[in-house]
């Protein structure tokens, strides 16, 4: 299968990512390099993996087959011909250094894979002179080798690394289609996918965190071991233990309120990781209990139906769009790098706070 040199420069697809990818795939010609764009969530750097997996697979039938020893070893990323350049941790900026060092490690040829990838992820967040030493490796990568590039937007790279590069649009899945992804590609329970797509709306990953499914690449040869001073949230149990104290946040007696609020700021505040699912959780919540008012059959928490019943006359349409009001001003403070533990308590005690102002 050679690399393709009489690919069109710059090529937007029209048909899904996946399809384009499938027919690259049959056609047994890789480009020398692609760009995945698309909303962080959209499964651009899964999809890469899955294509290094195909076009490495030792199945001829329809690949990959993910039992054979390249897709498993693609798969638990520990495949020394899978490169990954990424954001430093807390840094801004992909830099020239990281390019160089990239290409020490393609300058010899593939230790076992019939084609190297090399992904940079975040590639938006190259600097110029990063991007300007990267052009040379596009255009003419070393021996099988192909670039998968993934960003936002294409219009944030240098035009001469757009020239140089394939453009697959990811659009993000939403819904049916996505909890039917959920289903086929990651074996989740049809319902417990439908709830998480639901609630994610169009971010697989947080999806996949709302599932229990780790789906997080890392570097081949990274040995780290997992850092067990933060345990990990099953979000499974996580998100009913939400939903149970929110509707113990309504339900119990004024005295009770303030220790129920802050157990939960407490909880959601443990770490950075466990904030965007809490609060995706949340927004569900105040949704459906707003909606269950009018339509009950329209909830996104199914599986709470009768907890909502028994608390849906404790709230009014005013209330629940209130507490929404405040949730969306929490995010927007979160986002501008706010204490998460002192925003998550004003939000919980400012509900407290309206539900005494209406009290009868």
């Amino acid at each position: 299968m050679p690399l393709d040199h009489s690919m069109p420069h710059t090529e937007t697809v029209v048909l899904t990512a996946i399809s384009e990818l499938r027919r690259i795939i049959d056609s047994k010609k890789i480009p020398n390099a692609l760009l995945f764009t698309g909303n962080p969530g959209a499964g651009r750097k899964q999809t890469a993996f899955w294509f290094a997996k195909a076009v490495n697979c030792a199945s001829d039938s329809h690949p990959p087959c993910d039992l054979c020893r390249s897709c498993k070893k693609i798969d638990n990323r520990v495949h020394p011909d899978m490169i990954l350049v990424d954001l430093p941790e807390k840094k801004k900026v992909i830099t020239i250094s990281q390019i160089r060092e990239m290409e020490a490690l393609t300058a010899v040829k593939p230790h076992e894979a019939r084609y190297r990838m090399v992904l940079i992820s975040h590639a938006e967040h190259m600097n110029t002179q990063a991007q300007n030493a990267l052009l040379k490796g596009l255009e003419e990568p070393a021996q099988g080798t192909f670039f998968i590039l993934t960003a936002r937007d294409a219009a944030a790279l240098l035009p001469t690394i757009r020239s140089r590069v394939r453009v697959l649009q990811f659009k993000p899945l939403t819904g049916a289609p996505l909890a039917d992804h959920l289903c086929a590609s990651f074996k989740a329970d049809p319902r417990a996918a439908k709830i998480a797509a639901a609630t994610a709306g169009s971010d697989l990953n947080l999806a996949l965190t709302l599932l229990n499914i780790q789906n997080t690449p890392y570097p081949p040869g990274d040995n780290t071991l997992p850092d067990t001073s933060k345990p990990e949230m099953d979000w499974q149990a996580g998100r009913a233990w939400i939903m149970q104290q929110l509707f113990a946040l309504i339900s119990s007696p004024t005295a009770a309120k303030v220790q129920t609020a802050l157990s939960l700021s407490c909880r959601i505040s443990l770490d950075t990781d466990r904030v965007n699912p809490a609060l995706a959780i949340m927004r569900t919540f105040f949704r459906d209990l707003c909606v269950f008012r009018h339509t009950p059959q329209k909830i996104v928490n199914l599986d709470f139906f009768d907890i909502f019943q028994d608390i849906g006359q404790q709230a009014d349409d005013r209330q629940c769009l209130m507490w929404m009001s405040l949730l969306h001003e929490t995010e927007h403070r979160l986002a501008s790098n706010s204490s998460v533990r002192m925003t998550m308590d004003r939000f919980f005690l400012h509900m407290i706070q309206n539900m005494r102002n209406t009290t009868p």
